[in-house]
């Protein structure tokens, strides 16, 4: 679901541009903007409305971002990739996170972690040397606060700050490499 947040204030405007730029054609199946299509279950009518696809899950915010112009077919069909696998992460509730970046000399809000795996995709999603703040929210308070910097190995944690529930909150943040490295023997993969 569309969260104007999470997204550059000039977003409909990169929006339109990016849809121009692809001259108004999905770039997997190249379906026309506003087609009508029959449905193969179904068999009824529908329109065919672009998006624009991040070709990294947590960088809306960035407005540099690599993105594509997917059908709404295509866009699910894509993102099927960031869907978590049974049993390859854990689900410790916390409460929620917000982290924000620095972004065009204002701070934006790149997303909400409700997990630790949450708030470490977030951050893996980052370039390197992004310099970061979280605030850890419960009962919509903010109970904590942390800066940070993610550094260029990939993993975080140069921290520069850390207040309240957010203190001791970097070691929950293992060098991205190594989590990742365990995260693909969990699934059999190798790199």
């Amino acid at each position: 679901m569309f969260d104007a947040r999470l997204y550059p204030a000039e977003w409909r405007a990169l929006r339109r541009q990016k849809l121009e730029a692809a001259g108004y054609r999905c770039e997997e199946c190249g379906v026309l903007d506003r087609s009508v299509m029959k449905s193969a279950r179904t068999g009824e009518d529908y329109m065919v409305y672009l998006s624009i696809a991040h070709k990294k899950q947590y960088q809306t915010w960035l407005h540099e971002a690599e993105t594509m112009v997917l059908c709404q077919r295509c866009h699910r069909r894509y993102d099927r990739q960031f869907r978590r696998k049974g049993g390859a992460r854990t689900y410790t509730p916390i409460s929620r996170i917000d982290v924000y970046v620095q972004e065009g000399g204002r701070s934006v809000l790149a997303g909400e972690a409700r997990t630790y795996d949450d708030l470490r995709d977030l951050v893996a999603a980052m370039p390197e040397h992004t310099s970061f703040e979280v605030h850890m929210v419960m009962h919509m308070a903010i109970v904590g606060n942390g800066l940070y910097i993610k550094d260029e190995q990939g993993g975080v944690v140069k921290v520069l700050a850390e207040y309240g529930a957010c203190v001791g909150l970097a070691p929950q943040l293992p060098p991205l490499a190594t989590f990742k490295i365990k995260h693909a023997r969990k699934e059999g993969k190798h790199e």
